[in-house]
């Protein structure tokens, strides 16, 4: 409904109470002053107008409540409204036969239709007194007076009060119309304008709720990343510091359980010749490994390895990867460890839920796995380097302080609860040998027979080098009359050893002198020296022979 009508209807509920007014005291004058008879059929003939009063009374407080609030008011209640009005209006009319009365009004109704001006409603009102005065004339003159003069008298009073009053009735003129319309257009455009503002501003909230919650995500990947940035930096700190290889993978495989949660964690690493993956570390039952990790199942692993790839794998069945037959897995993720130097091996995560892992997940075991493959490679240079540092560059065999760092730890670990033995042993005429040869026909000498005593001994005993030709083997858990049959097995192969370089061939003997611990001695330098001084009686005794240390050697020498 426009503003332009909402103005009139305003104004003509005020117009409404004046006639609503007018319909009283129509009713007073009418019913009770002019009636001769007062009676209860009377007053049943005038309770129709009085009803019509209470109706109208009601109606028009309505309509003051309807157009004072802002309620939107539709194009088809107001027509309803004003039909309801229309009938009101007619049948009360009707029934009091005022068709005069009616004619009036309804041109109060064209006028604030702007049909009419002011000045034609009053000729018109003008006219109509005229004729009821004449009315009253005729009827005076014809000596015909009776309760239609006095009627027709109360009209005349009611137009001419009407006249009177009707230029102080509030009407609102076309410009104040057209300027409330323009106030309201304004208003309207206003709130548009407002309405769009607001949906703009929805928009933009909307934009900075999806800011907010991208930022919010970036927080949450940004706390991610810190806190595997922590957990890698101590897990770097702790594997910097590990030096041994066992342990090193040990603390791995539990970081990586108990940061993934994963159910199982295996780490494999290569064999010298790159040829084939063994488990080096797993927290499976070792028959398991045994099983689920036969060379013919880990095929596919090896080419990962071998290729230095990382990934994970979502959905796996056992079909495509045999060595999680028998198990739930699911999900497994990998990562080789690898640097530009070498290849080690790969890092194998098994999960029993698909989907389970992650680019995140990737990138933190592909972080460890970097650091890890570091640590292997300066695990195993120090492994070299003490190698070296343990090792004789020309014979291989054990240097002296390596030498003394076993038997120390052998004999401290033994506490003469079980034998030590070593056996001394140096190349008879070996300076003639030198001398006659060549020194580096020496050297191949020495070389010789350092292989032979690592082919004859067990595996656990080791060989050492002494200085110049003299060399050391140390047998444990052997005493001194078993270690004698390893020994005699030794030289008689060095015995019968031709020693071959260009043009020169040769044979060389040794001589041995065993001692034993606690027997001889119970500490390591005792225990060279009577190993010594046995080798001494073996060297005074003919060369190339054996002698188990006893106390009367000591006291010969």
């Amino acid at each position: 409904m426009n503003a332009q009508k909402i103005v009139i209807e305003r104004e003509y509920i005020k117009v409404s109470w004046f006639l609503i007014g007018a319909v009283g005291l129509y009713l007073i004058f009418d019913r009770l002053l002019f009636s001769k008879n007062y009676n209860l059929s009377y007053f049943s003939d005038w309770l129709v107008p009085v009803i019509f009063l209470f109706v109208s009374i009601g109606y028009n407080l309505f309509k003051v409540w309807l157009f004072s609030s802002r309620v939107e008011i539709n194009e088809e209640i107001y027509k309803y409204l004003k039909f309801f009005e229309v009938i009101n209006l007619v049948f009360f009319f009707g029934y009091e036969k005022l068709f005069d009365l009616m004619f009036i009004i309804s041109l109060v109704f064209l006028f604030y239709l702007k049909r009419i001006k002011i000045k034609g409603i009053r000729q018109i009102v003008i006219v109509l007194i005229f004729f009821y005065i004449l009315f009253i004339l005729r009827d005076f003159i014809s000596g015909n007076l009776s309760i239609e003069v006095f009627r027709n008298l109360l009209y005349i009073i009611f137009y001419v009060f009407w006249i009177y009053n009707a230029g102080k009735v509030e009407i609102v003129e076309s410009n104040s119309i057209n300027n409330l319309e323009a106030q309201v257009q304004q208003v309207e455009e206003k709130l548009k304008n407002q309405i769009e503002l607001n949906k703009a501003k929805d928009i933009k909230i909307k934009e900075l709720e999806r800011e907010i919650s991208y930022l919010k995500e970036i927080n949450k990947r940004l706390n991610i990343s810190l806190g595997e940035f922590f957990n890698l930096q101590e897990i770097s700190k702790v594997i910097t510091q590990i030096l041994d290889t066992n342990e090193l993978l040990k603390f791995v495989n539990d970081v990586l359980i108990g940061v993934t949660g994963v159910d199982k964690s295996s780490i494999l690493l290569f064999n010298r010749e790159k040829t084939e993956l063994y488990v080096a570390y797993s927290n499976l039952p070792e028959d398991e490994q045994k099983e689920s990790f036969k060379q013919e199942n880990i095929e596919w692993l090896k080419n990962v390895a071998m290729n230095c790839e990382n990934g994970y794998r979502n959905r796996v069945r056992a079909e495509d990867c045999p060595f999680i037959s028998g198990r739930p897995t699911r999900a497994i993720m990998y990562a080789s460890l690898a640097t530009k130097n070498d290849k080690y091996g790969i890092i194998l995560l098994e999960h029993v839920f698909e989907d389970i892992f992650t680019e995140d997940n990737l990138r933190f075991l592909t972080s460890i796995a970097a650091q890890v493959s570091i640590a292997l490679e300066n695990s195993s240079l120090y492994q070299q380097m003490r190698s070296m540092a343990m090792v004789d560059g020309l014979t291989g065999a054990y240097n002296r302080i390596y030498l003394y760092e076993v038997l120390e730890k052998e004999i401290e670990t033994s506490n003469k609860r079980y034998p030590i033995s070593i056996a001394l042993f140096d190349v008879d005429n070996f300076k003639k040998l030198n001398d006659t040869y060549g020194h580096l026909f020496g050297d191949k000498v020495l070389q010789t027979i350092v292989r032979i005593a690592k082919e004859k001994i067990r595996k656990g005993d080791i060989v050492a080098r002494y200085g110049g030709e003299e060399f050391v083997i140390v047998f444990n858990h052997l005493e001194s009359s078993e270690a004698y049959k390893v020994v005699e097995r030794i030289r008689r192969a060095i015995e019968n050893e031709t020693i071959e370089d260009n043009l020169i061939q040769t044979r060389i003997t040794v001589s041995f002198g065993i001692s034993s611990y606690p027997a001889h001695a119970d500490n390591v330098k005792d225990l060279i020296k009577c190993a010594d001084i046995a080798m001494y009686r073996a060297k005074s005794s003919g060369k190339n022979c054996t002698v188990i240390y006893n106390q009367e050697l000591e006291m010969k020498v």
